[in-house]
Order: C-alpha cells, then structure tokens, then sequence
C-alpha cells in the first residue's frame, strides 16, 4: 500500500507572531507560525480586514521566531528557530510571493531537542546581534552585518554555555549602541545542588568578539517571562520579570533598587493561586510607551512605567480590558491590536483601541504596599472593539464525517476548543459568504450586469438586470433606485452590456446592438429580416454578436477611433454550426483590444479565433468538449484561461497561448447536474470566474495555483462583480426573483465553520441516527460551571442568594472560574446539530467526571452509556470511585433519561458495544457487561494490555469475534474473543512502544491506521500467518499458547509509516465528494484537515515517487530542513508520498520547474495536471 498524504487546510494554531516592515514598505505586517507553516499577514487599517497574504509550508518545526532589522535598515527579516537545528534569516521576496533564506548557519542535530537552540530566539533591539538558544545549557549568539554588496551576513557563532542551567525565556535588551545585552530567566543548579532561578545578563563584547555572562540575581522561583523595556533616550532599559502574582523591575545598573508590583485578579475568585503572566506587547509613542500584559484568565493589564533619566520610579499596573487567552499579542502604530490564540472559540483576532484605557478603574503601583492581593471588577469591552477575527478549529478533540444535512458532500462535525470557548464545529468545504442585501424584482430575471460610467471611477454607477420581455436600470448609491433616462431599451431583455471608451454603454438586445453615447445619442445595428441575436461578447472597444439559427454566423464590430462608434467590420465569422456563447479576452497592457475571442457552438467544440488586424477572424484552435458550452469565459489567471460550462454540468479550463492561441492542458470537473453559466468577477484585486450550477462556484488564483471552490450559499442564475463604498469586491446575483448582493469576505479559505458554543472541555460524542441529535460529554478540571461557582460562594457567605444570577462574569468571555486543582466540573448535552440549541444538559454532581461515552443496544433497544469516575485524579492515575450511567433515549431521541448507575473499581476509560453486550476498559483489563434491571450485570473480565487501553475499535467484519485495542504506551494489539469460554486473548502485538492517540481499522479488517502523540501515522496489518490461523481457529486459542519470550508470537507488519508533525486525535475513511473514492481522513490537535489517498495505478505511483524524489533533490525549503530527515523525525518514513511537497511545484519559478520536469521527464503542463487531477478527484 502506497498513500499520497495531503493538506486539505493547514493548522490553525497560531504558536507565535511578530510584528515587522517585512515586506520593506510602509505598512506593518504580522508573520505568523502555524506549526510547519508560516504566514505573512496584512491588517487592511482602511477596512479593519485581516488579509492573509502567503502561506508556506516550511516542513519543520516552528519553535520560535524574532523579527530583526539592520542598523538603518527599512526592512524586518525573520528569526527562525526550528527543528532543523540550524539558524535561518528570513526575508519576504515581494517579487517571488515567498520566504527565502538570506543566512543559514547548522549548529546541532535535528529534532526537537533540550540542548539544541532554537527553542528561544531573541535580537539585539539595534540590529546587531541575535541569540538563539536551548531549553538546557547551550546559547549561540551570532553577529550580524552587511557584506560589501550590502547583502545580509552572519559571522560565526559565539558560545554561551552554562553547565546545569535551564532556561525559560530570553529577550534582546534595549542598551543603546552599547555592546548587545540579552536577558535570560535560568535556573542553576546540578551535582545534588538545589537549583534556584536567576535573571543572568550576557553581553556581547562587539570588540574582543566574544559573549560574557555580566551579572545575574536571583529572582522568584515562579518567574516565568521577560518583558524588555525600551532604552537609550526611549525609557530606562532594563526587563520586567513576570512571575506568579507580581511583576518587578531588575536591570543590571539598578543594583539593590526593585520595584513590584502585584497583579490584580477579579473580585470574587474562589482559586487563591497567583496570575501568571502569558503573552505581552510593548507599544512605543513620541516620547512614551506602555505596556499590555495578558493573564492566564484572559484579562489585559495596561503596565506604565515612570522613570527619570535611567533610573525606574513607579510601575503602575491597571486592568484593561478581557479577551481570550492568547499565544502572542501585537500592537500597531495605526491604532489595532493582534491577539492569536492556540484555541477555538476566540479565534485570531484584530480590535481597534477605543481609548488607551486611562480613564476610570484603579491603578495599582509601587508606591503603595498591599497587604493582600488587590482586586477588580472585570467589565465587558470598553477599551478595544472587536474589527475582524479568522476562525480557528484548535484544539480538535474528536470529529466524525456525517451527511446529515444531505448534502452533495458530507460535512465534518469536530469537537473542538477548551473551557468555556469550546464548541461543535460543523465544518463544510465552501467559502462563506456575507449576504448585505436581498431585494424580490417585479418577475424572474434572466441576467444580471454591473456598469461604470467612466474607466476612472471606483464604484458601479447601474445595476442592469434583463427578464424575458423587457430590462430594469437601477442606480446604486445611498439607495437603490430605478432610472428611467439611463439609454437603455427598456421594452427589450439585454443579452450584453459593458461601457465603451468615451463615456458611452453599449446594449445588445435580440434585434439590435444599441451604441449609447455620452451626449444621449444612440447608434443602432439590426440583424437582417427575420433574424435574432442568439448571444454576443462586448468590451470596451469591440462587440461580437452571434445570430441564432444561422448555421454559426457572427458579426463582429470595432470602435471607431475618430467617430466613436461601433462600425461592423468588413468580414464576418463563419464557424459552421450554431453558436451557443461567445466570449473576449482580457486586454493586455499595450493593446487597445482584445486578441481573441472563444466561441462556443453546437457540435459540442469550443474554437478560438483571432480579432488583431493581422489575422483578424482566423480561425487558431479548437477543443472538443463532452456536450454543447453553455457560456464560456476568459480571464488572466498567471496564464490566459479559457472556460467553458458545458450543458451537462462539467467546467473545462484551458490554457491558451498568448501568441499563437492554442489550447492547451484541458481540465474537466464536475459542478452539477444544471447547465453551467459563467460570470468574470474580481477578487483581491485579480479576475476569477464565478460558475454556477446546482451550487455557485469560484474559480480563482491563491498563490500561484488556481482554486476551483465552491460558495455555500444557494443556487444562482446569474452574478456579475460589484463595487461599491460599502462593499469593495462583491457580487450582484439574481436567484429565483430576487436581487441579491453578497460579499466574499476570505477567498483564500477552503471550509466554512458553523460553530454551536458548549460549556466545558468536550471529551467525546455520539449521534443518535434517528433524531439526528448529538449527546456530547463535556468535562473540566480545577474549574468550576457558573452554578457551582454560585453556590460556592454563597456556601462561602462572600453573596447571599439573590445575588447568585450576576455574580458570576458571562463565561464566554471571561472563562470559567477557577477552582483547586482536584475539582471537575461535568456534564451531558444532548443538542440538535441544526438549531444549535441544547435540548437537555445533565450535570454530574458529587465531583464525577464523564472520561467515556457508547450508545450500545440491549434487546432491541438503544442506550447511552458513560464511564465516569470520582476524585480522578491525573498523575498517579487514578480515583476514588468509578461508575457507570447507563441513559435511555426518550421524547424521540431529544432527550436521555437515567436507568441505573454501575459502580465499577477503576477509571472507565473507553466504552464499546460488542456481541450485543457492554465492552469496558478499567486500567489494562477487559470486562463484559449485560443489561441488568438495577445495574449492568458483569459477564467477564480478561487482562489483555500491560498498562491503561486508551481506545477500542470493533472488527468491520467480525464485530463478534475480534477487536482491536490501544494500550497507552505499547502500541494496537488484536484481541479475539471465545465465546464459548468467555476468554479474550491478545493474537498479535507490536514490536514498537507507540503512543497511540487515534486509530481506525479499514475495511478489510486486517489494517489499521493509527496516530501517535510524537505527530507520527502508521499503517499497520495483521501477518499473513497469523489472519490463516484466525480464520481456522477465530478464539485465537492457538495463537495464544504459542508462548514467546516477549508479549505475542506474531507482530504486526509495517505496511506505512511517516512524521506529519502533529497529533491525529481522530481517523476515519469517507467519500469527500460526489463519486469520489473513499480516503483517509485525519484531524490534528492543532487544528488541521489532512488525507491519505491509496493509490490504485502503479503509473500514478511511479510518477508521484519520482516527483517526490527530485523536489528533495533540486528544492530545499526556507527553513533547510531536510525534507527526508523531517518525515523520518521519529521513524524512516515508508510508503508515503508527500503531496505538499509535490505541490510546491506550483510556487516555484519557471527554472526551477523546468528543471524538475527535466528530472521527472514531463513537461511541466504535465505535472499540473497531475496534482490538480490528484487533488480535485479524491478531495478539493
């Protein structure tokens, strides 16, 4: 078995983000890490958007990244510390659209290790120096300057080393242009010593050319953050040093002076533990800076420090403002705030300051002492206003692949998040739209246009829509109105409209091409006696118009440069059979004219023919389609596109040739069972085609490669661009007899999320098939609902009762409340994926946690069954009391009643229906329940696993008989069951320790997929040997006996193995589109959609392995990790194919893939077809 593994949405997790001029301009930019991938962002300050501008897949581990600028320098680069074990120098190549690697120094082995740097990188505020360094003992500094040519280079590294030290942040400090000073929190210890923290200066001597450690002091064994202040002549140097509940000052020339100041918490918190600062941004004005700083519970402090000279007076600290918890935060000159997060719920997202936050609440300083933790009231926004937000799936904790919306493609239901700002995703491949107006018009239109009076104007003067009979002219402003004195024939329907240089608009109707002049005067041209346009093409200067019935006969008209009008040229167009659409190219800079113009006819061919005053009318090329075109389109897309919709619902996509004309690279795909219209509309500023079937369609260019995606909205008739003040790019659409404006708000996405929030960390769901309704278990630790919290302060006496309802903050915002660590906090839901609304919340009292959840069927009937467990406690495992609650369906699968709870002695940690009967895992043991009428009856228990089984998966053809289970730490083993002595029995083993997180056994029952938590997938399946002897003895008895020295006789056999880089926590195979093959479908932690396609041809695999092997031979990415090395991280990578990497092969320039195609020995038209045809057939 072979698998081509690919992406289909990159993680969501924002790990970090830095703040920078990377693209050299004037605007500031936000490059992110999401896990292998790094981004440059683009906050649109005029329009409050966040624009993803690239993304690229780095194939390492991002651990760390600092922005850098030269010394007069205009331009940020990009510290990358990964595990490639190598120092890379970034810098955004604005011609290219990519990361490329100015520096790059090897300094240690690869992989993510202690004493390899890069875990922390931080750069000298000046632009001289950047220091990369470990988790333990080693620190490099590297100096940094300009060559001759004024090209970046890195001088050789300086050690930094300290024996016994581990250390917890790093950052550059602000001295001026005195020798570079970097700050580190370490802790010193070893040889049996006690080890304590310290803050420890390390300079670098610009002139002796090697690194000292200056000074040290020791600081709170909580210190856990670095803050740099800025120095010189904009503040007084120095770091803050963030610990558990206070904040202090150190620099190296403060000697014994420190000042602290303690964090504030919100009043009425029942956890006494201290706040732990997590992410902050220092944000410099004229003459002035500040400081925020974000606490663990998500509430913002705004720090001021007063100084004189070089010597710190007063920090003063004051609550802002409260927003989710956050991973980095930035602060840019025009006025916005960047927070990403690690989680769902929030998103990453962009406010706008309202004020600086100086007004009202208390600020709380150094001058004052506090003989307690100071308090305050925590309040919704006031200081920041939420502008923009991209959603983010992180952390995916379990999801399912279901159709319940019957639908043309299943959709994905993924719990995901944690706390409070949880929820059930309902994932969906389509791009969202925003709908901003719906108006009903007086019958069905037919069509629908957009015209601009002037080239120069930025806005759509009309919106022309034509019906059977007759054609509608509105104007857009304030209001949309109807025009009466527009020009237009208004007893007519139009079948084309654009405006004509001069000022001018030019109609075609079925007996007429109408030339409306500025000044009012209209030209007219009328088809001969008894003949009708069928359809026709304008632009600016040209028009062609086809008439019906006519055996494929065409005039075709230029403007006249001294009249101004349309004239009719002197030849016309005979294509031989009639012609059902026309089309003109876009013009290209330097010409006055389009150069073809693509006609499609009735003999199912769609022919290209020239319109330049050389050969004008001559016919250059033609394509054969499956049915007759139903419209065709060409836009600019990187090449000259031509499309066709053809009547049978196919879209065929072609490249001409910009000189001779010839088509080449046909690709079809299927739309729908509607004829396909096309429509040329503009997004992010470049032409894309919307095709509209049984579902509309956008057909457009994302970094380099064009993306064929669907719009989840309904159907539509027809769609032109729109532009107006409030909507920059839409679309003006006509469905049924309305008139609808809708906006694309992020078309470099692939899926649209329907969130429905929850309440709690979910764990685990299951669907009832019936009523179409979930039950999801949801569980916390050291946290507490807004009822318990209730309660407990008015067990406390801090409230009395009737204050219960507003004492607790909105956990949606403001999180759960805090408890002491060994409380949970629990509860079932049962809720309806199509309202969102819950229809029942069962909450578990008595400090019970829900760990599993199974619907199994006893005698006909369905049940809900939950492990739960009491005082669980995490490390040692273990709990003071195990249950088991069985629940039966009720009010039609809405509801879940409760029938009677097992007591059981250990954590019930998976549940399995199996032969008719309860199958549950306590610790490494199996037991067997029935239904009883007081509680579940015990059958029989066998010890199978060595340590904990973690998941059990049922024999997809002999559920009765075998299944397979996960131990914590030893990897899958194959169980069979004896019915007859009620025994089971451990058949077939691994011979490597994996850590299994997900598995999922395929259909022929002898392979299984599994994921592990070191980011690693694995096909596995049983030994050929061993599947004879089970199919003659299924009990496994035989197997059994054979005693080897080490666990099972029979191993599993490696079929697959590859590092992804993150960790599957869910598998599944389904069909992800309409006749598609089934695949390999996996969700990570961190938020991304991935597939592993079999392959069924050995060309196709030949061809994939060996353009797999010459993009590691001729490519090296950004980060120069070696491609091989990082997909063997754990393990040597087996029978796997890396489609992103064989989809780079889209960005690269044209040397490159020539080269490449040379190794491959295709062409490169070749190769794009390949990996679109792989991509789009058996996923988007």
């Amino acid at each position: 078995m072979f698998l081509y593994n690919l992406t289909l949405q990159a993680p969501t997790a924002v790990s970090t983000a830095i703040l920078g001029h990377f693209s050299g301009g004037k605007h500031q930019e936000v490059v992110v890490a999401r896990q292998q991938f790094l981004e440059l962002w683009r906050p649109d300050t005029a329009t409050g958007k966040l624009v993803v501008e690239h993304s690229e897949n780095l194939f390492c581990r991002v651990r760390s990244l600092a922005a850098f600028r030269l010394t007069g320098g205009s331009k940020d680069y990009i510290v990358l510390g990964s595990d490639a074990g190598a120092l890379s120098l970034l810098e955004f190549d604005t011609r290219g659209k990519r990361f490329v690697a100015v520096q790059y120094h090897e300094f240690g082995r690869t992989g993510l290790r202690r004493q390899i740097p890069g875990q922390y990188v931080a750069a000298d505020p000046r632009g001289r120096a950047v220091m990369v360094a470990g988790v333990e003992r080693t620190k490099i500094v590297y100096v940094v300057t300009r060559d001759a040519a004024a090209n970046v280079m890195i001088q050789s590294p300086l050690e930094a080393n300290k024996a016994h030290s581990v250390c917890f942040d790093v950052v550059g400090v602000d001295v001026g242009y005195e020798n570079p000073v970097f700050a580190a929190i370490e802790t010193v210890g070893g040889d049996g010593a006690q080890t304590t923290k310290q803050l420890v200066y390390y300079e670098l001597d610009l002139g002796l050319n090697h690194v000292v450690r200056k000074w040290s002091v020791g600081i709170s064994d909580t210190a856990n953050k670095l803050i740099a202040l800025p120095g010189s002549s904009d503040g007084p140097s120095g770091v803050l040093v963030c610990s558990e509940g206070f904040i202090e000052y150190r620099h190296s020339t403060g000697g014994a002076n420190v000042h602290r100041v303690p964090v504030p918490r919100r009043t009425g918190q029942i956890d006494t533990r201290g706040l732990m600062i997590v992410a902050s941004a220092v944000h410099r004005m004229k003459n002035a800076f500040f400081i925020l700083a974000q606490a663990e519970t998500g509430d913002l402090y705004k720090i001021a420090v007063q100084y004189t000279a070089d010597e710190v007076t007063r920090i003063g600290i004051k609550y802002f403002d409260t927003i989710a918890p956050t991973s980095s935060l930035c602060i840019l000159r025009a006025g916005f705030l960047f927070a990403t997060t690690m989680e769902s719920g929030s998103g990453h997202q962009l406010f706008q300051f309202e004020n600086l936050g100086d007004e009202g609440g208390e600020c709380f300083s150094t001058d004052t002492e506090h003989d307690s933790v100071p308090e305050f009231s925590a309040h919704e926004l006031s200081s920041l206003a939420l502008v923009d937000e991209i959603e983010s799936l992180s952390p995916v904790i379990r999801s399912q692949v279901h159709n319940l919306a019957d639908e043309e493609a299943p959709q994905i239901y993924a719990l995901c998040g944690r706390g409070a700002r949880s929820a059930l995703r309902i994932v969906r491949h389509g791009l969202e739209v925003s709908e901003m107006a719906v108006s009903e018009l007086p019958g069905t239109p037919r069509a629908v246009w957009t015209v601009r009076r002037r080239e120069s104007d930025s806005c759509d003067e009309y919106i022309v829509v034509s019906f059977v009979d007759a054609t509608l002219v509105l104007s857009v402003g304030e209001e949309v109105e109807e025009v009466k004195d527009s020009g237009l024939l208004a007893t007519a329907p139009t079948l084309a409209l654009h405006r004509v240089d001069g000022g001018g608009l030019v109609q075609v109707t079925p007996r007429a091409v109408r030339h409306v002049m500025a000044d009012g005067r209209v030209s007219e041209w009328q088809p001969p006696q008894g003949r009708e346009i069928a359809c026709a093409a304008v632009n600016a200067r040209q028009a062609v118009v086809a008439l019906a019935r006519s055996g494929g006969h065409a005039i075709y008209f230029e403007l006249h440069d001294q009249l101004g009008v349309l004239r009719e040229h002197e030849q016309a167009l005979h294509v031989g059979s009639d012609i059902t659409s026309l089309a003109l190219a876009p013009v290209d800079a330097g010409r006055v004219g389009a150069a073809f113009v693509a006609v499609g006819c009735e003999d199912q061919t769609v022919r290209v023919f020239a319109l330049d005053a050389a050969r004008c009318l001559e016919p250059l090329s033609v394509q054969a389609v499956a049915d007759s075109p139903h419209s065709v389109a060409m836009v600019q897309q990187g090449v000259l596109t031509l499309y066709a919709g053809l009547r049978n619902g196919l879209l065929v996509r072609a490249n001409v040739d910009a000189v001779s004309g010839e088509l080449s690279a046909p690709r079809t795909r299927f739309l729908g069972a509607r004829p396909v219209q096309l429509c040329v509309a503009t997004v992010r500023g470049t032409p894309a085609v919307v095709a509209l079937a049984t579902a509309p369609w956008l057909c457009h260019v994302v970094q380099g490669r064009v993306r064929v995606t669907p719009l989840s909205y309904d159907a539509l008739d027809y769609a032109a661009g729109f532009t107006s003040d409030q909507c920059a790019e839409g679309l003006v659409c006509i469905a049924s007899n309305t008139l609808r404006i809708l906006s694309i708000d992020r078309p470099d996405a692939i899926f649209n999320h329907a969130a429905i929030p929850l309440s709690l960390t979910p764990r685990d769901f299951v669907l009832n098939a019936t009523s179409r309704h979930f039950a999801v278990i949801e569980t916390e630790h050291a946290h507490l609902t807004s009822a318990q919290a209730a309660r407990e302060l008015v067990a406390r006496g801090d409230i009395n009762e009737s204050e219960a309802e507003t004492a607790i903050l909105p956990p949606e915002q403001f999180g759960l409340v805090r408890s002491e660590r060994g409380r949970w906090a629990s509860l079932i839901r049962v809720l309806d994926p199509f309202t969102g609304d819950s229809t029942q919340i069962i909450e578990l009292e008595d400090n019970f946690a829900a760990v599993s959840l199974a619907q199994v069927e006893f005698g006909g009937e369905t049940f809900v069954v939950v492990g739960c467990a009491r005082g669980m406690t995490l490390s040692p495992r273990g709990c003071q009391a195990g249950a088991i609650s069985t629940y039966r369906w009720a009010e039609e699968g809405t509801r879940l009643e409760l029938v009677h709870a097992t007591p059981v002695d250990d954590i019930p940690q998976c549940l399995l229906p199996f032969n008719g009967l309860l199958l549950v895992s306590l610790g490494g043991t199996l037991r067997l329940y029935d239904m009883g009428i007081r509680q579940l009856l015990k059958k029989t228990q066998s010890s199978v696993s060595p340590h904990v089984i973690t998941m059990m998966r049922p024999h997809p053809q002999l559920p009765n008989q075998r299944l397979f289970i996960a131990d914590v730490q030893e990897s899958i083993r194959l169980v069979a069951y004896s019915p007859d002595t009620h025994v089971f029995r451990t058949v077939v083993d691994d011979t490597l320790p994996r850590y299994i997180t997900s598995m999922h056994v395929l259909d022929d029952g002898d392979t299984v997929v599994a994921g592990d938590k070191f980011g690693n997938l694995a096909v596995l399946r049983v030994p050929e040997r061993a599947a004879k002897l089970l199919d003659s003895d299924p009990t496994g008895a035989r197997l059994a006996f054979e005693k080897p020295k080490f666990g099972t006789t029979h191993k599993w056999d490696l079929v697959a193995e590859s590092h992804i880089g993150d960790i599957a926590t869910s598998l599944t195979t389904c069909a992800l589109a309409p006749a598609s093959r089934q695949v390999i479908l996996y969700t990570t932690l961190m938020g991304s959609l991935q597939v592993c396609v079999p392959f069924v041809s050995k060309s196709d695999m030949d061809f994939f392995r060996t353009l797999e092997l010459a993009m590691r031979k001729l490519w090296t990415p950004a980060s120069g990790r070696n491609h091989l090395a990082y997909r063997s991280a754990i393990s040597p990578v087996r029978s796997f194919v890396d489609g992103d990497l064989c989809e780079v092969f889209f960005t690269l320039d044209y040397d490159m893939r020539e080269a490449i195609s040379d190794e491959v020995d295709r062409t490169q038209s070749d190769i794009f077809k390949k990996l679109e045809d792989m991509r789009s057939m058996f996923a988007f």
